[in-house]
This record gives structure tokens, C-alpha cells and sequence, in this order.
């Protein structure tokens, strides 16, 4: 039993940790900045500058607007759908609506990141009063599966935050949070562990 929590603890803080790395190199080292960045057109910049989707969803409207004003004037010709995202009004609104779907991407994992990680607690809580008042055996599966849960949802994101930076900003504060009060309770909980296993071992 020993060895085998021993190794899971390692295991388990080595991907902990390494995530909590990961987070910290992408909200304070990671360049955000590019050379091309002059380059951006006014929606571009606009999109990132928006701090809350009401923004995104006014800017939305209005190229709403235009897209329907364009339509309405049979003298303008026709834009095939697979040229809409390289011309105007269409390329302002299929920015703007996939920059929306984003952040609210982004809001949903934030959503599923803090339940499944108070799901993941829950067991670890669950499993130590297991492992303490029932059986070991059984109270480490609770312990294993809360910590598994609570890595995984804290796992660093692949995508960027084009479109949604403020939002993509919160989820990334989200998990580099969620990633260290893991690690803090993966420590707290082996030294709990080893009191207790050495309380039993006395009483034997």
C-alpha cells in the first residue's frame, strides 16, 4: 500500500506541477505581441481591445446591419458563401461571430473547470474519510479519482485567445489557481495520509 501511494503522489505532483508551470509561463512570459500586429485591420483590433461580449455583441449588431443593407441592394453583386470570409461586410461578421462562439467557449470551460474540480474535492474529501473510517484500499480509489479529476480539468489549454483575450485571461486565472491549490492539497493530503498510516501501524 505504501509503495503504491508513494508512487501515485510522485505521479500525481509531477503533472500537477507541470501544469502549474505551464499556466505561469503563458499569463507572464509568453509573447503576446507579433511584428504583424501593425497589420491588423480596424475589426481586429477592436475584437481584441472588447472587454465583455456586450462589446463584441454591439459591434456584432452593427455589422449585422450592414450585411443586411448589402443584400438589400440588388445593384450589389452576389458573394459566394466560400468568399463571404475574405469580403466585406461578410468578413467583419464572420470575425465578429466566431470571436463571440470563442468567449463563450471560453466561459463554458471556465463553467465545467471550477464543477468537475469541486466534483474532484468532493471524492478526495469522500475518500479520506473513507480510507480513515471504512478501508484503506477503498478510501485511496476515492482519493485517486478526485485527484485525477482535478488535474485533468486543470490541464493547460492548446488554442490561444484570439477574439476573446479578457475571457481567455479568466479561464487561464481559473486553472493557474485551480493548479496550485491542487498541488497544495496533493502535500497536505500525503502528510495526512502518513500521520494516520503512522497512527495505525502504532496501535498494531
Amino acid at each position: 500500500m505504501r509503495n503504491l501511494q508513494i508512487t501515485l503522489f510522485i505521479i500525481a505532483l509531477a503533472f500537477a506541477t507541470t501544469q502549474t508551470f505551464r499556466h505561469v509561463y503563458v499569463k507572464w512570459l509568453e509573447p503576446r505581441t507579433s511584428v504583424l500586429d501593425k497589420y491588423d485591420d480596424a475589426i481586429e483590433k477592436e475584437i481584441s481591445a472588447s472587454e465583455s461580449i456586450d462589446n463584441l455583441l454591439s459591434l456584432y449588431d452593427e455589422a449585422q446591419n450592414q450585411v443586411k443593407k448589402y443584400e438589400s441592394d440588388p445593384d450589389n453583386p452576389e458573394v459566394k458563401e466560400n468568399e463571404k470570409r475574405y469580403k466585406e461586410p461578410y468578413k467583419t461578421e464572420i470575425k465578429l461571430r466566431d470571436s463571440i462562439e470563442e468567449w463563450e467557449s471560453h466561459k463554458r470551460d471556465i463553467h465545467k473547470l471550477r464543477f468537475f474540480w469541486a466534483c474532484g474535492l468532493l471524492s478526495v474529501l469522500i475518500g479520506f474519510w473513507a480510507y480513515i473510517k471504512i478501508d484503506q484500499w477503498l478510501g485511496i480509489v476515492g482519493v485517486i479519482t478526485g485527484f485525477t479529476e482535478m488535474i485533468f480539468w486543470t490541464c493547460p489549454r492548446i488554442f490561444g485567445f484570439f477574439g476573446a483575450r479578457y475571457e481567455f485571461e479568466r479561464l487561464l486565472n481559473n486553472k493557474l489557481f485551480f493548479s496550485l491549490v491542487t498541488c497544495v492539497l496533493l502535500i497536505a493530503t500525503w502528510f495526512l495520509l502518513y500521520h494516520f498510516q503512522g497512527k495505525r501501524r502504532k496501535a498494531v
